[in-house]
């Protein structure tokens, strides 16, 4: 038997505590839609409110909860040599912690092993699925997950029946520009090294929205890169060197009126670009202040000058929707499951030496 709280109500309905409670006290500034939501999950667990408003009557559940789950990990885009990466350590780091917390076994599939192997392994041995979100589901993912809870992760997203937790970013985008707007800079430009990178395009974005708000958008200020088109479906490996951003340079430099300041698509690319400006005797930030996104590892304070880069939050994406697995898994949220939802967290700036005000 199990007696479920309000915020087992707010986690199955995906709202806060406080929504929960301004529900049940029949409040009106909550949108019709979750108010829907809650009443349904508040009446399929048969809840009632006790003296202080927090136990609900007791139902069965078919998993106990003191079970020790095993989860299989998937990523259908990445290779074994993925695992030494510091993207990768950061999402394991926030997984790891998640099986700790919650008493998980996980089991690691990377992408170069027989794809029939993983998905008769994981049907046989795993209670969920957690899948680094890749560009599309190959066949066998989506049919692992009619089968088991599974839950998304990642920086990218696709439309396929589950929940997904991913880094926000076209938050990304907005972050860095405000914040070089704050410091007086109004000829801000963009460069996205891969055109048609999704998770580029969302940050460039975010870029647009803030810099045609404020009336400072100019077109020849965004600058895109087509690196060549690659099956989705490829295993690819983590890039050993960074890009070439001498021709990005070129074109801000060649630009009538030059920007002061650049957000690039991620901080591989802005450590191209700043060793392109070395090789150029550019000075950054004295000619153009530079930010970056991603800030995993140590890579943004080894640069000279350090850079700027919004932090996106890995670790914390890969420990909720590690969690969310787990209460999948436990009967918790299940109105989730089978169903294409996604959650975005945000990250935050971390500034260094790359950006001055003016």
């Amino acid at each position: 038997m199990a007696e479920y709280s309000i915020r087992d109500i707010a986690r199955m309905a995906g709202v806060s505590v406080g929504t929960v409670s301004r529900i049940l006290n029949h409040a009106t500034n909550v949108d019709e839609g979750i108010r829907q939501r809650t009443m349904e999950v508040i009446r399929q667990v048969n809840y009632r409110s006790g003296r202080r408003g927090r136990r609900a009557a007791a139902r069965s559940v078919t998993t106990a909860p003191d079970r020790t789950h095993t989860l299989a990990l998937i990523s259908p885009g990445m290779g074994s040599a993925w695992k030494s990466n510091e993207l990768w350590t950061s999402y394991m780091a926030g997984i790891e912690a998640a099986c700790q917390e919650r008493r998980c076994r996980l089991t690691l599939y990377m992408a170069d092993a027989k794809q029939e192997d993983i998905a008769r392994e994981i049907s046989r041995n795993s209670d969920g699925l957690l899948i680094k979100m890749e560009n599309a589901l190959p066949d066998y993912l989506k049919e692992l997950i009619t089968l088991l809870p599974a839950v998304g992760f990642g920086a990218a997203h696709t439309f396929d029946p589950l929940p997904q937790v991913i880094v926000d970013n076209n938050a990304g985008g907005v972050i860095a520009t405000e914040e070089l707007l704050r410091r007086g800079h109004h000829r801000i430009a963009f460069v996205n090294h891969e055109a048609c990178n999704e998770m580029f395009i969302a940050r460039s974005n975010g870029y647009l929205e803030v810099m045609k708000s404020t009336g400072h958008y100019r077109p020849e200020y965004l600058i895109e890169f087509s690196p060549g088109n690659r099956d989705v479906r490829q295993v690819v490996d983590p890039e050993r060197t960074p890009p070439d951003m001498s021709g990005a340079l070129e074109r801000l430099l060649s630009l009538p009126e030059r920007p002061t300041a650049v957000v690039f698509g991620n901080d591989w690319a802005a450590f191209g670009f700043l060793t392109a400006c070395q090789a150029r005797g550019v000075r950054i930030p004295d000619d153009f202040s530079i930010i970056g996104m991603d800030d995993t590892g140590s890579l943004c304070n080894f640069l000279k000058p350090t850079l700027s880069s919004v932090a996106m939050p890995f670790n914390r994406v890969s420990h909720f929707a590690t969690c969310t697995l787990c209460d999948l898994i436990d009967g918790i949220g299940i109105h989730q499951r089978n169903t294409s939802s996604i959650t975005r967290i945000p990250g935050i700036l971390k500034q260094r030496d790359s950006i001055k005000t003016i």
